[in-house]
C-alpha cells in the first residue's frame, strides 16, 4: 500500500505527516521532538508510535509521500502520431515542473538532502525508488510507444530523454535549494516545458508518422 492511500485509510496518519513536516521545516530535523510533533497533530505519543516506528520512519514516510506525488498518471495517453506526442509530451513537462519545484516539494528535499549529509540512506533510496525511477519508467514507457510508430528511433530514446529532462530542469531545482533565485512561476513553468519539447522536436527523424 503506498503512502497517499495509508493516509486515506487513517486520517491520523495525515496529521501526523502534517504537523511533522512543518516541525521539521521550522526546527530542523535534529532539533524537532515528537512531543512537539504530536501536540501539533493533537493526537498522542501512544497514537504517533503505534503508526510510526520513529522520527526517521516519518521523515522517510514524509519524503515517500512527497515523492509520490510526483508520479505522472497511471499512464501517458499511448502517442498516434508526432503532433500528439509533443503535445502530451509539453503537458507532462508543464506538470512535472509545477510538482518538482512545488516550495514544499523543496523543503522536503532540503530536509532530506541533510539527513542523507547524516547518514540517512534510507531517505536518498526512498527519493529514488519512488520519486526518480516511477518517472523515467512512465517517460520511458511513452518514447517506447512513440518508437514503435516510427515517431523517435528506438536507440535513440536514453539520448532523447536525457536531453529532455536536463533542457526541461536545468539548474532550476538546484537554484531553488540554495535559495539563490525565487521558485518558476507557472509561465517561466510553461516556457521551459516548451523549449525542452522544442529541443527533442530537433533531435527527431523528419516527421514520416502520418503519413
Amino acid at each position: 500500500m503506498n503512502e497517499k492511500q495509508k493516509i486515506a485509510d487513517d486520517p491520523r496518519r495525515g496529521a501526523i505527516l502534517q504537523a511533522a513536516f512543518d516541525v521539521f521545516v521550522e526546527r530542523g530535523f535534529e532539533a524537532a521532538t515528537t512531543a512537539e510533533i504530536v501536540r501539533r497533530a493533537k493526537t498522542s505519543k501512544r497514537t504517533l508510535y503505534a503508526l510510526f516506528a520513529s522520527k526517521q520512519d516519518i521523515l522517510t514516510a514524509l519524503v515517500r509521500y512527497g515523492s509520490q506525488k510526483l508520479q505522472p498518471s497511471p499512464a501517458l495517453p499511448e502517442p498516434q502520431n508526432r503532433a500528439q506526442f509533443l503535445a502530451v509530451l509539453e503537458q507532462f513537462g508543464r506538470g512535472f515542473l509545477r510538482e518538482f519545484l512545488h516550495p514544499e516539494r523543496t523543503a522536503m528535499y532540503r530536509l532530506a538532502i541533510a539527513e542523507a549529509g547524516r547518514g540517512g540512506a534510507l531517505v536518498a533510496r526512498e527519493l529514488d525508488a519512488n520519486g526518480r525511477q516511477p518517472v523515467m519508467r512512465a517517460a520511458t514507457q511513452f518514447f517506447d510507444q512513440a518508437a514503435a510508430r516510427g515517431i523517435v528511433r528506438r536507440e535513440e530514446i536514453a539520448t532523447l530523454l536525457s536531453v529532455y529532462f536536463s533542457v526541461l530542469i536545468g539548474f532550476a531545482q538546484l537554484q531553488t535549494l540554495l535559495g539563490t533565485e525565487p521558485p518558476l512561476g507557472l509561465e517561466a513553468i510553461a516556457q521551459r516545458a516548451a523549449l525542452a519539447t522544442r529541443a527533442m522536436e530537433q533531435m527527431m527523424q523528419p516527421d514520416n508518422s502520418d503519413s
